[in-house]
């Protein structure tokens, strides 16, 4: 299992995964599973979540077209990010299920986050499920999650807005992050956190966290401190009162 999360703001993007990977308690391994490209007049990345094996093969056909010299598609053809998602869909699909759609793609196949910006236009994300079809999100919920999403969603329902500043979009997603860890052993790090502000082709901040990380650690226990604080302020109940 993993979690990973993309988020689509004013003034930019977030993408964050996870990379534990496993088969059973007593075999766990980690994989990257963001595929993340700047290159010429796009940014685009890429997170994944499913069966391994499929998403490992999405991701070298993807390196693959970017190879050879003339890709009937690639990341580097695609016109619109919409043109990315129905890219990554096709490889899905093709890697998932080699005689076309059928009932073992739910088992074989992975979701896809697919984000970025190309040449001027707008900053856009994607959901692309494991039959091939993609989403957008909301406009008054600019962020996407895969995996493992019972855990971090409810702090990004809460917190995340349109108008929220890029800075606090990438703690809430940390928070989000650090908060399904917590509580789903088969998520962990390292942690592969990117940042894009709009218009611009290169991340503004990128790493890897592990965590011991103290950039993290300082983020996740402040949250963790709060959370202890503002509990302990709740009203009392009436029978506490009358002990």
């Amino acid at each position: 299992m993993t979690y990973c999360i993309g988020i689509n703001v004013n003034e930019g993007m977030v993408f964050a995964s996870d990379s534990r990977t496993n088969a059973g308690l007593d075999n766990i391994n980690v994989y990257t599973k963001m595929l993340n490209y700047a290159v010429g007049d796009r940014n685009l990345v890429i997170v994944t979540s499913g069966n391994l094996a499929t998403s490992q093969a999405v991701f070298g056909s993807i390196k693959k077209d970017l190879e050879v010299s003339n890709p009937d598609t690639s990341l580097n053809t695609c016109e619109t990010l919409e043109e990315v998602a129905n890219y990554i869909g096709s490889l899905t699909v093709k890697h998932s299920s080699p005689q076309g759609i059928n009932e073992e793609v739910l088992q074989l196949g992975s979701s896809y986050i697919v984000g970025g910006q190309i040449k001027n236009q707008k900053p856009e994300i994607y959901l692309v499920y494991p039959q091939g079809n993609y989403i957008r999100p909301s406009e008054a919920r600019p962020y996407l999650i895969i995996g493992e999403i019972n855990y971090g969603k409810p702090i990004l329902d809460r917190v995340l807005k349109p108008d929220i500043t890029l800075g606090d979009a990438a703690r809430c997603a940390l928070i989000s992050m650090d908060s399904t860890i917590k509580s789903d052993l088969r998520v962990g790090p390292p942690i592969d956190f990117v940042v894009y502000k709009k218009g611009l082709i290169q991340p503004i901040y990128q790493n890897k966290f592990e965590i011991n990380d103290p950039e993290y650690s300082s983020i996740t226990d402040s949250w963790s401190q709060s959370i202890i604080r503002a509990f302990e302020t709740f009203p009392r109940f009436n029978w506490e009162k009358k002990q």
